[in-house]
C-alpha cells in the first residue's frame, strides 16, 4: 500500500505543471478504483451494474486522455513560440515575401530566354491551294485565252544557326548580372523577414514584461493605499496621503491600461506576420546577453563584413554590371552578324511563271549583315546606356554610405546599450534598497507616505528602463548583423536560444 502511494505521489508531482491536469489525474485515479470494484462485483449483480460500469469506465478513459491533450497542447504551443518555428510560419504565410519569391522565379527565366539566342532557330512553312489562272498568250495568228486551275503547294525547312552576334552575348551577361542582383534582392527581402518577426517578436515579449510590471506596480500601490487609509482611520495619518496614494493607484491603472493595449496591437502584429495567434510565455535568459556585445569584431571588422556580405551592396554591384553589358548591347550596332542559314524547299506551281513545275531545292549558306549607317541611332543609344551606367554607379556609392552608417550607428548603440544596461542593474539595485529603507522609516513614523509612493515609482521606472534595455540590446544586435548582411537563420537560432519557452 505504502509502495501504492508513493507511485501516486510520483505521478501527481510529474503533472504539477498545472493544477487542472493533477486534479484530472487524481479524478482518473478514482474512476478506476471504482471500476475495478464494480468489475469484481458484476457477476453478482450483472444489469445495472454493468451498464454502470461501461460508462465509468469511458469517464476514466476521458479522465486519462485530457491530461495527455493537455500536455501535447501546451508542447505545441512552446514549439510555435519559438522564433524557427515562427519563421517558418512566416516564410509560408507573409505575402510581402511569398511575392518576392514569385517574382524571382520568373525573373530567373531571362537566362534561359538569353541562352535561347545561342540556339539554332528552325522554322517549318506549309502551304497548299487551289488557283485558277486566266492567261492570254500572244501568238502569230492573234491573243490566244487560256483558263488554268492547278494545285499549287510549297513546303521549306529552314534553319538558322546565329555564328557571331555581340548583341546576342552581351544580352546573355547582361541576364547573368541580372538574375544575380534578383538572387540578391530575394535574399534581402528574406533578411528583412528575419528583422521583422525578431522586431515584432521582442516588442511582444517586452510588452508582456511592461504589463506584468504595471501589475505588480498596481498591487505594491494598492498595499500602500490600504496603509494610508489605515494610519487616517487610525488619527496618524492624512487625507492627503490616502488622496495621493490613490492618485498615483489611478495612474498605475491607467498606464496598466495602455501597456495591456500596445500588447493587444504587437500580437496582432505577430499574427499578421505569421498567420497564427500565439500567446507568448518565453522568458528573457539574462545570463546569454554576454554574448550578444558586438564586441567579437572591431568596427572596421564591421564594415568590411557589410562591404562584402550585405545583399543589397550585391544587388547594386550586379546592377551596374548589368549597365555595363547594357552599354556593350548598345555598341554591338556597330557590329555584324554572322549566320549559318540551311533550306530545305519544295514547291510545285508556285506562281504563274512555274506552272507546271516543281522544284526541290537544298541550300546552305553563310548570310552576314554589315550596318552602314543608322542616323546617329546607334551612338544615341550607347551615350543613352553609358550615362546609365554612371547613375547606377552613384547609387552603388549612396547605398554603401547607407550601410555603413548604419553599421557605426547600431555598433555604437549596442556598446551604449551595454553601459546602460550596467548602469540600470545599480540604479534597480539601489532603488530597491531605497524602498525597503523609506517602507521601514513609514512604518516607523519618520517617512511620509508620499516618500513611500515616490521610492515605489523609482524602483519600478528604473526596473522597466532594464528590461527595455535587455530587448533594446537585442534590437541593436538584431540590426547590426541585417546592417552588415549576416542575419540568417543561424543569427536568428541565437536569439531563439535567448528565450525560454514557459520560463
Amino acid at each position: 500500500m505504502e509502495t501504492r502511494h508513493q507511485c501516486l505521489r510520483e505521478r501527481i508531482a510529474a503533472l504539477r505543471g498545472t493544477r487542472k491536469q493533477a486534479v484530472l489525474y487524481v479524478l482518473s485515479c478514482f474512476l478506476r478504483a471504482v471500476r475495478l470494484a464494480l468489475h469484481l462485483a458484476r457477476s453478482l449483480i450483472p444489469g445495472f451494474l454493468m451498464r454502470m460500469w461501461h460508462r465509468l469506465n469511458a469517464y476514466a478513459v476521458l479522465c486519462c486522455v485530457m491530461p495527455c491533450l493537455a500536455l501535447q497542447t501546451q508542447a505545441q504551443t512552446q514549439a510555435q513560440e519559438d522564433l524557427n518555428a515562427l519563421y517558418q510560419l512566416a516564410v509560408t504565410h507573409n505575402a510581402d515575401y511569398r511575392a518576392a519569391l514569385a517574382n524571382t522565379e520568373a525573373e530567373r527565366e531571362e537566362l534561359t530566354k538569353a541562352k535561347a539566342l545561342f540556339y539554332p532557330k528552325v522554322q517549318l512553312g506549309l502551304m497548299r491551294g487551289k488557283g485558277d489562272t486566266d492567261r492570254t498568250t500572244q501568238t502569230s495568228i492573234g491573243a490566244v485565252n487560256s483558263d488554268l486551275n492547278y494545285t499549287l503547294q510549297n513546303y521549306n525547312l529552314s534553319v538558322r544557326q546565329p555564328l557571331f552576334n555581340k548583341e546576342t552575348m552581351a544580352i546573355y551577361g547582361g541576364a547573368k548580372s541580372y538574375v544575380s542582383e534578383q538572387e540578391s534582392l530575394l535574399a534581402q527581402e528574406n533578411a528583412k523577414l528575419i528583422l521583422k518577426l525578431v522586431s515584432v517578436y521582442l516588442e511582444t515579449l517586452y510588452s508582456q514584461e511592461r504589463v506584468s510590471l504595471q501589475q505588480s506596480k498596481i498591487e505594491a500601490v494598492s498595499q500602500q493605499l490600504q496603509q494610508a487609509e489605515q494610519r487616517y482611520r487610525h488619527g496618524s495619518g492624512t487625507v492627503v496621503e490616502v488622496s495621493e496614494a490613490q492618485s498615483n493607484l489611478d495612474v498605475a491603472r491607467a498606464e496598466e491600461i495602455q501597456a495591456a493595449n500596445d500588447l493587444l496591437s504587437n500580437q496582432q502584429s505577430l499574427q499578421i506576420l505569421t498567420g497564427v495567434a500565439t500567446p507568448l510565455s518565453a522568458g528573457l535568459v539574462v545570463d546569454g546577453l554576454n554574448t550578444f556585445t558586438g564586441a567579437e569584431y572591431p568596427l572596421d571588422r564591421w564594415l568590411a563584413l557589410a562591404r562584402q556580405h550585405h545583399p543589397e551592396l550585391a544587388a547594386a554591384n550586379a546592377e551596374i554590371e548589368v549597365a555595363r553589358k547594357d552599354v556593350e548591347k548598345k555598341q554591338a550596332g556597330h557590329y555584324p552578324t554572322l549566320d549559318l542559314v540551311g533550306i530545305r524547299s519544295y514547291s510545285e506551281n508556285d506562281s504563274n511563271n512555274t506552272l507546271g513545275s516543281r522544284f526541290d531545292t537544298t541550300t546552305i549558306a553563310l548570310q552576314m549583315n554589315v550596318p552602314l549607317f543608322a542616323g546617329g541611332y546607334v551612338n544615341a543609344n550607347v551615350r543613352q546606356s553609358a550615362s546609365r551606367l554612371t547613375a547606377s554607379e552613384e547609387s552603388m556609392t549612396a547605398k554603401s554610405r547607407e550601410i555603413e552608417f548604419n553599421v557605426r550607428k547600431y555598433y555604437q548603440s549596442l556598446l551604449a546599450q551595454q553601459q546602460a544596461i550596467n548602469a540600470y542593474r545599480q540604479a534597480v539595485q539601489s532603488a530597491r534598497v531605497a524602498l525597503d529603507g523609506t517602507q521601514k522609516g513609514f512604518l516607523a513614523g519618520f517617512k511620509t507616505n508620499h516618500e513611500v509612493l515616490d521610492a515605489q515609482q523609482k524602483l519600478f521606472t528604473n526596473q522597466l528602463s532594464l528590461t527595455k534595455a535587455y530587448y533594446s540590446l537585442i534590437s541593436d544586435w538584431a540590426n547590426l548583423q541585417f546592417s552588415s548582411g549576416l542575419l540568417t537563420l543561424e543569427a536568428l537560432n541565437r536569439v531563439s536560444q535567448l528565450f525560454i519557452p514557459g520560463k
